[in-house]
């Protein structure tokens, strides 16, 4: 499995996804908008426009970290379980302060931190969450 983190819109992205995208930077200070995992060739992520989901990607447009395969089952069966789950607005009030969690849909940093880890997050998760949870190596 590969956390992938992107630095850019998406290649089909609105103006106003572009403007989301420049406002994820801004908030985080993060050069990283969005993120995913990555397992054979296939991305897993989870979008505001098609909630958690499997797409083609280009890899060179991303930025993949391996974190080993000891949860490759375990994230392929979550994701088999969770596949279509809406993308969790009501969760991202934390980021504005405000303690908030939706257990039944993610936002793309959700998915990948509950992926890594084996564990639904509990807490804001930002793409320097997933990159120490990465930098730790394989959780089980």
């Amino acid at each position: 499995m590969k956390l992938a983190l992107r630095k850019t819109a998406a290649t089909d992205a609105t103006l106003l996804d572009k403007i989301g995208t420049w406002l994820i930077k801004a908030r985080l200070m993060t050069r990283y908008p969005h993120a995913g995992i990555v397992i054979g060739e296939t991305l897993y992520h989870a979008t505001a426009k098609r909630g958690l989901h499997a797409s083609e990607y280009t890899p060179e447009r991303w930025t993949l970290i391996d974190v080993g395969d000891a949860l490759d089952g375990f994230a392929l069966d979550l994701f088999a379980y969770a596949e279509g789950a809406k993308y969790d607005w009501f969760s991202l009030l934390a980021f504005v302060g405000l303690k908030a969690r939706d257990s039944m849909r993610y936002y793309c940093y959700e998915w990948a931190y509950h992926c890594m880890t084996g564990e639904h997050p509990t807490q804001r998760v930002t793409p320097e969450t997933l990159l120490a949870v990465a930098l730790k190596g394989p959780q089980k």
